[in-house]
């Protein structure tokens, strides 16, 4: 079962995190080579049975991949939007929270606070 998480940095920080997020999708692509040369391996000796279960355990790691590019890309359409937005430069500063980049959901809302101009 997947689920949500959320937790803030400072927008100049969300590259960084990014990598960090993509790292995990590069580790499963270091496990996924070796999967694919196994169910190689057994397809080649006929070891069907044996094939089935690692072809199970090399499609979950495909999900796996697949969800966390899914929410590293959703991150970096909310930062573009974020650049974008910022760079438009209306005269009025964006909320003090920011964009909220939702990763689950790929969405982009912009934060409610407003910054206090008194």
């Amino acid at each position: 079962m997947r689920v949500r998480i959320s937790y803030g940095v400072h927008i100049e920080d969300v590259p960084t995190e990014i990598e960090q997020l993509f790292d995990f999708v590069y580790e499963k692509k270091l496990k996924l080579d070796n999967q694919l040369e196994l169910v190689e391996k057994l397809l080649e000796e006929r070891e069907h049975e044996a094939s089935i279960e690692a072809m199970k355990r090399l499609r979950k790691t495909l999900e796996e991949m697949d969800a966390r590019i899914s929410d590293v890309s959703s991150i970096c359409e909310g930062l573009v939007a974020y650049k974008e937005q910022d760079t438009q430069g209306d005269g009025h500063e964006v909320s003090t929270r920011g964009p909220f980049m939702d990763s689950a959901s790929d969405n982009v809302v912009q934060g409610t606070e407003q910054p206090t101009g008194n």
